[in-house]
């Protein structure tokens, strides 16, 4: 098993072949599309990731990604650290072809040369986890909750009262015309 950073380049055949494991952190600033979601680049991603093989003795990637990331809290528009982690199983195929042919419950990449980005591995599923709107950890935000804050105001119905229906009799006129007929 390897443990530490983690490289930018692996060899995903060799890695498939050895059934090797990989242990460690990848920084938050080599994810170029998931920073853009951010308030910081700062930070690494701890990445435990399984190389074997798969359906069809495909290349098989299976682990789990956590991060702690900087995002802007839309409650008070202060900087929020969120939790963020991810599941990875993920097949690596040589063709489009063959990625269009996996099961619909499976996820794939294409790979066509032995050395591929570890980042492009495992970039989407960090993305997919995000959480769409980013928010303060219960109890931690500087605003109040607001239904907390203002109760919502009761309405008191008077069952007495008679609703205008503007269309009421249109029933009654469109029966009489086609009675008629």
């Amino acid at each position: 098993m390897f443990k530490g950073p983690l490289p930018i380049r692996i060899n995903h055949r060799r890695l498939v072949s050895d059934n090797a494991k990989l242990e460690g952190t990848i920084p938050l600033e080599r994810f170029e599309r998931l920073i853009e979601l951010l308030d910081d680049r700062a930070g690494d991603v701890h990445a435990r990731l399984e190389f074997r093989r798969g359906y069809k003795r495909r290349g098989l990637v299976v682990g789990n990604l956590e991060a702690s990331v900087s995002m802007i809290c839309q409650n008070c528009m202060q900087v929020a650290t969120v939790e963020v982690s991810a599941e990875i199983r993920l097949l690596i195929v040589n063709s489009e072809t063959a990625l269009a042919a996996l099961a619909e419950e499976d996820d794939g990449i294409v790979c066509l040369e032995d050395q591929v980005l570890l980042v492009d591995l495992l970039e989407d599923d960090l993305i997919l986890s995000m959480p769409m709107v980013g928010r303060h950890a219960e109890g931690e935000c500087a605003v109040e909750d607001v239904t907390e804050s203002r109760p919502m105001p009761v309405v008191p119905v008077s069952p007495t009262k008679e609703t205008y229906r503007p269309f009421a009799g249109l029933a009654d006129l469109t029966e009489g015309l086609f009675k008629k007929h």
